[in-house]
C-alpha cells in the first residue's frame, strides 16, 4: 500500500483561515441561501454499511444516457448501479488486483456506447467495462511517465470522445483516446500560499496551468475542461489540448472561494457545480467562473454535508452529491420535479 497519509496533513494546512473576520460576519456568509437552491427537492439514500444499497467512503459518481447512476463505493470496492430515485440496480468488483478488482476506485465516467471508465486510486490504474459490468481492458501502471500514475482521482470524457485524468500525486492531466492510448499532459506542482489565495491573489504566471493537487475534472461546453485544483483552492479551465483558459476561486469561506475544491459538474445550461469539501456545501457558477449560489452546511441532516467528494448532473435537472462522510448520495432538483 502507498502512503496518502500525507494528504491529510496537507489538508489541514489548507485551509487555514485568517481570524481578521469577526463570528458574526462568519455566520452570516455560512447561513447564506440563495433563491437557485430555495425551491429545490432533496432525495437521499445510502448508509454504512456493506449491504446492497449502503456505502462505505463512496468516492465518485456518474451518470449515463438511460439515467442509470453509478457509485464508486471506495471502501467497500465495488460499483453500485442505481436508477434516479435511488433503487438498487446491480453492482460489480471485489477487492483484490485483479482484472475487474479494485483497490480504492476513485473515479468514473461513462461514454456515449455506455461503457464505464473507473480509475483506482491505490492501484494506479483505470479499466473499462461494459454497462453490465463486464470488463473489457486497463491501462497504468504506477509511476510519472505518460501513461503511468500516482493516485488517478477524476475522470471525464468529452464530446470528441477523448478521456483526461487528474493524475493526483504527478500534479498534472493526462489526455488519453478510449482504447487508453496517451496523446497529452500538462502540469506541473505549484503550490498557492494561503494568504495570497485567501485574498483571491491568484493570477500569476507560474500559477497557470499548474496543480497542487489535482483532484477533479468535468468537461463542458465546446470541451472547455475544467479541474478543480483542491489544495489550491480553485478551479482551473482549460482547452482540450491543454491550453491554460482562466481560472477562479480562491481559499475562504465567501460564495466564490473554496476550502479544497473537490468535485465538479456541468450541466446542459453550462453551469458549473463545484463541491467544497471542508466548507461542506455546493456551490453554483456560470461557465465563465462567476459565483451564482451555494447550498449545504456541515451536518448528517438531510441538505447537510459531511466532506463531499464528487458531483454529477442529468438531464432533468437532478444534481447528485456524494456525500463522503455521511455514506450515501443526495439528490436535489433545482426544478423541483422530483417525486
Amino acid at each position: 500500500m502507498k502512503r496518502k497519509i500525507v494528504v491529510k496533513k496537507i489538508a489541514h494546512l489548507a485551509i487555514v483561515i485568517p481570524l481578521t473576520f469577526s463570528l458574526s460576519l462568519l455566520a452570516l456568509f455560512n447561513t447564506a441561501f440563495s433563491e437557485n437552491f430555495s425551491n429545490s427537492k432533496i432525495k437521499v439514500w445510502g448508509a454504512k454499511g456493506n449491504d446492497q444499497g449502503k456505502f462505505n467512503e463512496p468516492f465518485a459518481i456518474a451518470v449515463d444516457q438511460s439515467e442509470r447512476v453509478y457509485v464508486a463505493d471506495a471502501r467497500n470496492h465495488r460499483i453500485q448501479i442505481f436508477d434516479q430515485k435511488g433503487k438498487f440496480l446491480g453492482q460489480w468488483g471485489k477487492h483484490g488486483n485483479g482484472p475487474g478488482d479494485f483497490e480504492k476506485p476513485s473515479g468514473i465516467a461513462v461514454n456515449n456506447d455506455g461503457d464505464i471508465f473507473v480509475s483506482d486510486y491505490d492501484l494506479d490504474r483505470i479499466q473499462k467495462f461494459t454497462p453490465q459490468g463486464n470488463f473489457l481492458m486497463q491501462w497504468g501502471t504506477p509511476g510519472k511517465n505518460p501513461g503511468q500514475f500516482d493516485s488517478p482521482t477524476g475522470i471525464a470524457i468529452d464530446s470528441h470522445n477523448y478521456l483526461y485524468v487528474t493524475d493526483t500525486y504527478n500534479y498534472r492531466v493526462q489526455k488519453f483516446n478510449l482504447q487508453g492510448n496517451f496523446l497529452h499532459e500538462w502540469g506541473e506542482h505549484q503550490p498557492i500560499s494561503t494568504v495570497r489565495s485567501f485574498f483571491n491573489f491568484l493570477i500569476s504566471p507560474e500559477a497557470e496551468g499548474n496543480f497542487n493537487y489535482p483532484t477533479r475534472i468535468a468537461a463542458g461546453p465546446n470541451s472547455t475542461i475544467y479541474v478543480s485544483d483542491a489544495y489550491n483552492n480553485r478551479v482551473q479551465a482549460f482547452s482540450k489540448d491543454g491550453k491554460f483558459l482562466f481560472q477562479f476561486g480562491g481559499s475562504g469561506f465567501l460564495g466564490g472561494s473554496f476550502r479544497v475544491s473537490s468535485g465538479i459538474a456541468v450541466d446542459i445550461k453550462g453551469h458549473l457545480y463545484v463541491a467544497d469539501f471542508y466548507n461542506n456545501r455546493i456551490q453554483m457558477f456560470t461557465e465563465e467562473g462567476s459565483f451564482l449560489s451555494e447550498w449545504g452546511e456541515e451536518g448528517e441532516k438531510i441538505g447537510q454535508l459531511k466532506g463531499p467528494t464528487d458531483i454529477t448532473v442529468d438531464d432533468q435537472g437532478g444534481i447528485y452529491v456524494v456525500d463522503w462522510g455521511n455514506h450515501r448520495i443526495q439528490v436535489l432538483h433545482l426544478n423541483g420535479g422530483l417525486d
